[in-house]
C-alpha cells in the first residue's frame, strides 16, 4: 500500500505518483495513465508510451515489464488511494451519517487522481485474470463498505425506502463517473462540484429531516 508522504491535501503535489515512484518511472506511470485515458488500454502501444517519455521500447522495458503489468500498477495506485483517503479515515467515524458525509466529500474530491480512477472504471477487462481478481476484490470490499454504512443508516431509519444493495451501486457509479467528465479547467471548481455531488446525493439517500441537517465543520 502506498503512502502520502508529505500530501496534506488534494493539491499538495503536481505528481502524485511521486509518492509510490521516482524519477522516470514515476513519469513512466503518469504518462501510460494519461495516453490509456485518452486512446484506451488496447489501443495504446508501448511504442507510443516510450515516446511520450522520451525513451526507446527497449528502454521502457528496463523500468517496467510490459504494458499490462503498467495497467495493474495504475489500478493498484487507485484503490490505494480510495483505501488511504476515504476507507481508512472513514473506519474512524462511529456515526454513519457523518461517515457517509466523509465518503462523498472525499471520494467527489479526488480530482489529482482522476485519470487513475477513471481506468479503474473503464479497463477492469483487459487486466490479465490473476490481476483482475486482485482489484475486483478490492473495488468489492469498498462497495461493502459503503453498503454497510447505508445499511446502518436505514436501521436508524434515516434512510429513504431503497434497496441498500442498489443505492450504492448508484452511489458509487455517480462517484466514480465524475473521472469522465470533470475538466480542471472547467467553470466549477473542484470543491464546488465535490459540494454538490455530496448534496446531490445525500438528498437522495437520507429522508428529509436528515439531509436537511447542516454538514458539521
Amino acid at each position: 500500500m502506498l503512502h502520502f508522504e508529505g500530501d496534506t491535501g488534494d493539491h499538495a503535489s503536481e505528481d502524485p505518483w511521486k509518492a509510490v515512484a521516482s524519477g522516470k518511472l514515476a513519469e513512466i506511470y503518469r504518462s501510460a495513465a494519461e495516453i490509456f485515458v485518452q486512446k484506451g488500454f488496447d489501443a495504446t502501444s508501448m511504442n507510443e508510451i516510450a515516446a511520450a517519455v522520451d525513451l526507446t521500447k527497449a528502454g521502457l522495458y528496463h523500468y517496467v515489464r510490459g504494458k499490462h503489468e503498467l495497467l495493474f500498477a495504475i489500478m493498484q495506485f487507485a484503490m490505494d488511494v480510495v483505501d488511504q483517503k476515504i476507507v481508512i479515515p472513514a473506519q474512524a467515524i462511529e456515526d454513519p451519517e457523518e461517515r457517509l458525509r466523509f465518503i462523498l466529500d472525499r471520494h467527489a474530491g479526488l480530482t489529482r487522481y482522476l485519470k487513475e480512477i477513471s481506468i479503474l472504471t473503464d479497463e477492469v477487462v483487459a487486466l490479465k485474470p490473476e490481476h483482475r481478481q486482485i482489484v475486483l476484490e478490492r473495488k468489492r470490499r469498498y462497495f461493502e463498505f459503503v453498503r454497510e454504512t447505508l445499511r446502518q443508516l436505514q436501521h436508524q431509519k434515516k434512510l429513504q425506502q431503497l434497496d441498500v444493495t442498489v443505492a450504492t451501486l448508484n452511489l458509487l457509479a455517480t462517484l466514480l463517473g465524475i473521472a469522465r467528465w470533470y475538466r480542471a479547467d472547467g467553470r466549477l471548481s473542484a470543491e464546488e462540484i465535490a459540494r454538490q455531488t455530496r448534496e446531490l446525493l445525500l438528498h437522495g439517500l437520507l429522508r428529509c429531516e436528515q439531509s436537511a441537517i447542516p454538514r458539521k465543520s
